[in-house]
């Protein structure tokens, strides 16, 4: 049943991708604030309803958590963690770094995940031990970027905030996390930092930038997956750094620190 799942991941963020893009392009990005003075739009909740829609029809069973439904992680076997529209403000105002990112949990755990960028029509895929691939072709991380005249560092535009920060690579802030954590395992950047993402923000991209052979963690104590049933992950905000390597992560902790 995995690659079953996995090809509907596939399928699903290729499918929902396209009509965001139509949206996009006509200029239907209307945004409201939530409650928690985040931006929806209603292509977010179009988004949401069709991916869902299109999981319950296949496997009625299974279930979800996404970040415009429930985000309460529930007891299941199966479970897909969803964000319909990552990138919601770029999305909003014209930019055009945002994506569809879902991914499916078996025992709280990533085994298939899908990213797929409309604009730059770019699909991340990835099943638990057999790899990660970018529209279809495999990806594996480079782990020595010595002779890289200016790697890359990505980050959200809260880190200056919250952390004192000292790396010798260029900066840049793309304003949305699944893209900058993607960026890993396509080896366009070599180190990636989000300070106060969700779980559906990098839920896909974990298991992505793991079989692409990077490595990604939690910054902080708490461990994301396995993800335990009954919590509220809208109330968790997780720190995560991703890089080419370990050697990557290890040297840039001792240079993020907390303010």
């Amino acid at each position: 049943m995995k690659s079953n799942r996995s090809d509907l991941a596939r399928k699903a963020a290729l499918q929902t991708g396209k009509t965001l893009l139509g949206l996009y392009q006509n200029g239907d990005r209307t945004g409201y604030l939530k409650k928690d003075h985040t931006l929806v739009t209603e292509a977010d909740r179009a988004a949401d309803k069709m991916i869902q829609e299109m999981i319950l029809g296949e496997f009625p069973g299974d279930q979800i958590l996404s970040e415009e439904g429930s985000t309460i992680f529930p007891n299941s076997q199966h479970v897909w963690i969803i964000d319909p529209l990552d990138g919601t403000v770029n999305f909003s105002r014209g930019l055009d770094y945002w994506g569809v990112s879902i991914a499916h949990l078996e025992n709280g755990r990533p085994q298939s995940a899908a990213l797929y960028f409309p604009v730059t029509d770019e699909l991340f895929t990835a099943v638990q031990g057999e790899g990660a691939f970018l529209n279809g072709q495999p990806l594996k991380v480079f782990e020595d970027f010595d002779e890289d005249l200016f790697p890359i560092f990505v980050h959200c535009s809260r880190m200056h905030k919250l952390y004192q920060v000292s790396l010798p690579y260029k900066n840049r802030s793309l304003g949305a996390a699944a893209y900058h954590l993607s960026l890993i395992a396509n080896n366009k950047a070599v180190l990636a930092f989000e300070s106060t993402v969700r779980i559906w923000d990098f839920a896909a991209s974990w298991l992505i930038v793991k079989e692409a052979g990077g490595t990604i963690e939690p910054y902080g104590d708490i461990q994301p997956f396995p993800a335990k049933p009954g919590t509220d992950y809208h109330k968790i905000p997780f720190p995560i750094i991703a890089a080419a390597s370990k050697k990557v992560v290890d040297q840039a902790r001792k240079n993020i620190i907390q303010k």
